[in-house]
C-alpha cells in the first residue's frame, strides 16, 4: 500500500476546492491556483484531479459533454443542475428514496453509497420573467 503525499499542488487544488460553493472546471482551478503556485502546469492540474478523485478526497462530475467538474465538499450530499441556467447546486438535506422498495424491484443493487442528481428548474430561474 503506498501513501499518497499531499504536495502543495494537491492541498492549493484541494484547499481551493474547499473554499468554493460552486464546482469549477480543471481550467478554473488552474487560473486560481496558478496565482498561488505560478510554476503549475495546466497537466500538473489534471494529472492531481486524477488523483485526488482516484483517493476520494474530491469528487468529479460530469456536467457538460466535454468536461469534468470538481466538488471538494467532504460531507456527503448530492447535486441539482438547473435546466436552464445550468448551474449546479449541492442539496445537504435527505432526499427521501425508498432504497428497500428500489433494491426489492432489482432496479439496482444499493450497497452503501449513493449518490443522486438531479435535474430541473432552479428557484431563481423560476422566479425570472423570460
Amino acid at each position: 500500500m503506498t501513501i499518497e503525499r499531499l504536495t502543495n499542488q494537491k492541498k492549493a487544488i484541494i484547499d481551493f476546492l474547499q473554499s468554493n460553493k460552486g464546482h469549477p472546471d480543471a481550467y478554473e482551478i488552474y487560473d486560481v491556483v496558478k496565482k498561488k503556485l505560478p510554476q503549475i502546469s495546466l497537466a500538473t492540474v489534471y494529472r492531481n484531479l486524477d488523483t485526488l478523485v482516484k483517493q476520494g478526497k474530491i469528487k468529479a462530475l460530469r456536467i457538460k459533454d466535454d468536461r469534468f467538474n470538481y466538488d471538494g465538499v467532504e460531507s456527503p450530499h448530492n447535486h441539482f443542475q438547473c435546466n436552464h441556467c445550468k448551474r449546479v447546486y449541492n442539496i445537504f438535506s435527505d432526499i427521501l428514496l425508498n432504497l428497500e422498495k428500489i433494491n426489492e424491484e432489482n432496479v439496482v443493487n444499493l450497497v452503501e453509497e449513493y449518490e443522486v442528481f438531479l435535474k430541473g428548474r432552479c428557484a431563481n430561474c423560476l422566479n425570472k420573467k423570460d
